[in-house]
């Protein structure tokens, strides 16, 4: 199965992304993880989303809109994730998992295992060339096989490079995606790592919609998609507005005119998902 295959199984709609934790310990030297931690300490001091902030931003999003638990950093780094996760599920929203397991323990894992997901993705540890194979314990195998094992139809594994040799025998290798495809989050990761695409020039699509994929954090600020590591549009803060208001704003009506050729700063310009727009 490709990365792309992955892509397609994962259903379209709006998605808030929920960024639990400012910095993180699993250390992909893909990630620009240390980018966004100094933009995002740069504006608050708030490490951790707490959960009663979570709740109050969640009240303000409307139920159609699926909640992803993902963002900038592990979420399971937030001893309150699987609260939240509960919490948006009670509240109706469909749920998405993207998670190492670093942080998880059993007792979340047995919580999770009694709701329903749209998708559930374990990034699983590689053989430590991108990783940090430090982190590979036993509690780590213990997860690993509980979700094998787990009646979890939308489970699906990844991993980036080779799989961590005490991984191979665990996952099934149809259950695998393996991918060697890194994005370089709009130019944000290392260029010797990820060489950036070519700039996009005048109107432009994202194949995705990633547009109304937005990324919660953990002050309330809400940024454009997954790929905006570090904040360059900030549409607005759920602890004070409310989601609708976030597209109505001015930043994004100015996004929406960049991407329809308005000249002006444009992080989507340098991102492998956006697509010239077709004439008509």
């Amino acid at each position: 199965m490709s990365l792309q295959d992955l892509r397609s199984a994962i259903p379209g709609g709006r998605v808030l992304e929920v960024t639990t934790t400012t910095g993180c310990i699993v250390g992909c030297s893909y990630c620009p993880q240390d980018k966004f931690a100094a933009r995002q300490r740069a504006v608050s001091h708030v490490k951790h989303l707490r959960l009663e902030d979570f709740k109050r931003c969640l009240a303000r999003v409307p139920a159609a809109v699926d909640i992803s638990f993902a963002g900038y950093s592990e979420p399971w780094l937030n001893p309150n994730c699987t609260e939240m996760v509960e919490h948006a599920y009670a509240c109706g929203h469909d749920i998405r998992i993207f998670t190492t397991l670093v942080g998880m323990n059993g007792r979340d894992l047995r919580r999770l295992l009694a709701l329903r997901f749209r998708v559930f993705v374990v990034h699983v540890f590689d053989d430590g060339a991108y990783m940090n194979s430090r982190l590979v314990r036993q509690k780590y195998f213990d997860l690993i096989r509980q979700l094998v094992d787990a009646d979890i139809s939308s489970i699906r594994f990844v991993v980036v490079g080779e799989v961590h040799p005490n991984i191979v025998e665990i996952v099934p290798a149809e259950a695998l995606v393996r991918t060697s495809a890194l994005s370089s989050r709009g130019g944000s990761v290392d260029p010797k790592m990820v060489e950036p695409r070519q700039s996009v020039v005048g109107a432009l699509t994202c194949a995705d919609e990633r547009q109304y994929r937005n990324v919660l954090l953990p002050n309330g600020d809400v940024t454009l998609c997954c790929m905006d590591f570090e904040r360059r549009h900030v549409l607005g803060n759920l602890l004070r507005e409310k989601y609708e208001e976030l597209f109505e704003g001015p930043i994004f009506c100015e996004i929406v005119d960049r991407m329809n050729g308005m000249e002006g700063f444009l992080l989507c310009r340098m991102c492998e998902f956006a697509e010239p727009k077709a004439s008509c």
